[in-house]
């Protein structure tokens, strides 16, 4: 999507504008990064960790090594030591898949369950915490906003990646 079809400033945008719209997005990645990061504080597993038996909970049933490497953006390699690691800690268990003898489906054990739990009883406070004081349709304005912006960077991402061979 082009800056002119925003209705912002064309393609000749102020000075000034370039200035403070760099600014707002450097403010944005370092708030966000920190609320993020936040969220892992309580759980017993290092962040990478958490979030792969994020994945798998969210995906019951068609988690794969592949699909999980994809979603966190690290190469499978990367993410058979992390299987590796969790299988050994007894969070989760790697089965057969039903259809293709080659691939693994991944499901949480109950030690793992009691993760992903834990750190979405985190996510939970979190929000409520910070929408707390608003009416459910500004939480849902909020909400609903954010998700267009997400998806614009998705967009916009997927058509100028910064690195071709990373993206």
């Amino acid at each position: 999507m082009e800056l002119n079809e925003l209705g912002v400033w064309g393609r000749n945008p102020p000075a000034d504008w370039i200035r403070e719209a760099a600014q707002r997005w450097a403010v944005l990645a370092k708030r966000a990064a920190l609320v993020y990061m936040d969220l892992f504080r309580a759980s017993p597993l290092p962040r990478a960790e958490t979030e792969v038996l994020a994945l798998v909970w969210e995906n019951p049933g068609s988690a794969e090594p592949a699909l999980l490497a994809g979603a966190l953006r690290i190469s499978r390699q990367s993410m058979t030591g992390l299987l590796d690691k969790l299988e050994r800690g007894g969070y989760l268990e790697r089965t057969p898949h039903a259809a293709d003898r080659r691939r693994k489906t991944i499901r949480l054990r109950k030690k793992g369950l009691a993760v992903v739990r834990g750190f979405a009883g985190g996510v939970v406070r979190r929000e409520a915490a910070l929408f707390g004081t608003r009416s459910e349709r500004e939480v849902s304005g909020a909400l609903d906003t954010l998700g267009r912006l997400l998806a614009l960077v998705e967009q916009w991402h997927a058509e100028h990646p910064l690195d071709k061979a990373n993206s």
